[in-house]
């Protein structure tokens, strides 16, 4: 396909996460009702209720649901019910101190932060955003133990033989890096099969907030042959209308058959790609692109690990070592 024709296409490729329909009119009201009541005045647990709704109208995991709601929570039971336009740096401070582990820290501090993203983004709040003075907690990362070359081969050829849906799904965590969230999301418009020799897979989130993340993918003929034959099978419009938790049902599974020792998860799919990657010359900025990874100390510190993984002996350009 030529250049040419690829930027054509760009401008109707659907957001990787956009689940806003024409026949949703019940959302459409519902995401209408939250911009008129929720005001600088409204209280938190107004505003929560409302971010829960914002945050299931988005396609978010369940789980994330629960987790940002539930943050929202206990800061309610820390600070009281204020408006949010009392909520000052001091609050948000308390808060965070009322948590023992730093895990926990960094956790409500993420959740707080969408929420004050909904606020003043989303719905256009002229209030401040308390959470600005407060940076995540370094929590140490683990260091991966990536798929050896003889185990991806495995790995591939148990799910090839499992059917057309296994290979692919792990051929796009193994070979393109992508995380569950975006296998789960792509849709037959994400994957253009053009021109069968050269398949290209759009990463798409459609929100200036995680630019970073949006990707253009290249496979290779082996994926179109299989891709062809498994899109043509299904009648959902969505590659992949399972759950997340089957996801690591199925790796499992896949694993146990091509008797894997491994615990082999989403994470270390993608963990191998990025030491993969390393293998092949891919610099830290690289790596951190084709991750969809914003540029931050700890994303440094995970492409780092790569690629010392990826160099176990002698000396790697300019990285240091850990810091405890």
């Amino acid at each position: 396909m030529s250049n040419q024709g690829q930027q054509e296409s760009l401008p109707v490729q659907l957001s990787l996460f956009d689940i806003e329909s024409p026949g949703l009119g019940h959302k459409q009201r519902r995401n209408k009702l939250d911009k008129r009541s929720i005001t600088p005045e409204s209280d938190l647990q107004t505003a929560r209720f409302w971010f829960k709704v914002h945050l299931e109208s988005s396609g978010h995991p369940k789980n994330t649901v629960y987790a940002y709601t539930n943050d929202l929570a206990v800061l309610i039971d820390t600070i009281g019910n204020k408006t949010l336009r009392q909520i000052n740096e001091k609050d948000i401070g308390a808060y965070l101190s009322s948590a023992h582990k730093k895990s926990t820290r960094k956790r409500r501090l993420t959740s707080l932060r969408e929420f004050y993203a909904y606020l003043i983004h989303n719905l256009r709040l002229q209030i401040d955003d308390p959470t600005t003075p407060f940076y995540p907690e370094r929590v140490n990362l683990k260091t991966p133990v990536p798929l050896f070359p003889e185990e991806q081969k495995r790995l591939l050829a148990t799910a090839r033989n499992l059917g057309d849906k296994y290979f692919l799904m792990v051929y796009l965590m193994l070979k393109l890096g992508l995380t569950r969230t975006e296998l789960l999301a792509l849709k037959k418009q994400h994957v253009d099969v053009s021109d069968p020799s050269e398949p290209i897979i759009y990463i798409n989130y459609g929100d200036p907030r995680w630019r970073h993340k949006d990707r253009v993918l290249k496979a290779d003929k082996e994926f179109s042959e299989t891709y062809i034959q498994y899109r043509d099978t299904i009648e959902s419009d969505t590659l992949f209308p399972i759950i997340p938790q089957s996801v690591n049902a199925i790796l499992h599974r896949i694993a146990k058959i091509a008797e894997i020792d491994k615990q082999v998860t989403p994470q270390l799919l993608r963990d191998t790609f990025g030491v993969e990657q390393a293998k092949s010359g891919k610099t830290e900025e690289e790596l951190l692109a084709i991750l969809g990874l914003a540029d931050d100390p700890r994303n440094r510190d995970s492409v780092r690990r790569y690629i010392r993984l990826a160099n176990p002996v002698g000396e790697v350009g300019d990285i240091s070592s850990d810091s405890k």
